[in-house]
């Protein structure tokens, strides 16, 4: 009974910073606001969160868990490459059932500028999961080895943010599944050994 109020409780505290964001940008919000729009307390928001940062953080765990629940151990094909657009697939399912604005508050929210705080970002599933299908990839010979996997999979994701963050700024005025498939299919086949020609 307890556990699910303060789900509750949370819950509210996130669906006032979706309600607050489709007037404001997140940084223009101060937890006032949101305890206004939530009609609870500051020592209330406090009690959950540390400081409206730390919604972000909670909202990158759920995306984390999400990509835990759908993409580990569920990726078994033996092309690579095909793991690799299953793993797209994935993230925009994923990024089209939470809407545009939550989209948006992520895509706006600062990276990390630490070697410190890039490793912690790697370690998140979003990095590590196609960081793993791009390094099997290679060992497989599916995939260039010109570049690092971490290269390629660094330029996979500014790929990938980059589609959400102009799905986001548009409010979703496109179907972000069928467009990032079709896109990603041939931003992906620069990795493909069978697909280069080799002189």
């Amino acid at each position: 009974m307890v556990k699910e109020k303060q789900l509750l409780k949370r819950k509210a505290i996130m669906d006032a910073v979706l309600k607050l964001m489709e007037e404001y940008e997140f940084d223009s919000l101060t937890v006032r606001m949101i305890c206004d729009t939530a009609n609870i307390s500051t020592g209330t928001f406090y009690h959950y969160f540390s400081d409206k940062n730390a919604l972000i953080k909670e909202i990158l765990g759920e995306i984390d868990n999400y990509l835990e629940e759908q993409a580990v151990d569920k990726l078994t094909d033996d092309d690579e490459y095909e793991n690799l657009l299953a793993y797209g697939r994935i993230v925009m399912r994923q990024v089209a059932s939470t809407g545009h604005v939550i989209a948006r508050l992520i895509s706006g929210m600062p990276l990390p500028n630490t070697p410190e705080d890039s490793k912690k970002e790697w370690e998140r599933m979003f990095f590590s999961i196609p960081l793993k299908i791009i390094e099997k990839g290679q060992t497989k010979g599916q995939f260039i080895t010109e570049m690092s996997a971490s290269e390629i999979t660094d330029m996979y994701l500014v790929f990938i943010r980059g589609f959400i963050l102009d799905w986001a700024r548009r409010s979703g005025a496109y179907d972000l599944q069928e467009k990032f498939d079709y896109y990603n299919q041939r931003f992906l086949g620069f990795i493909r050994t069978k697909d280069r020609i080799i002189p």
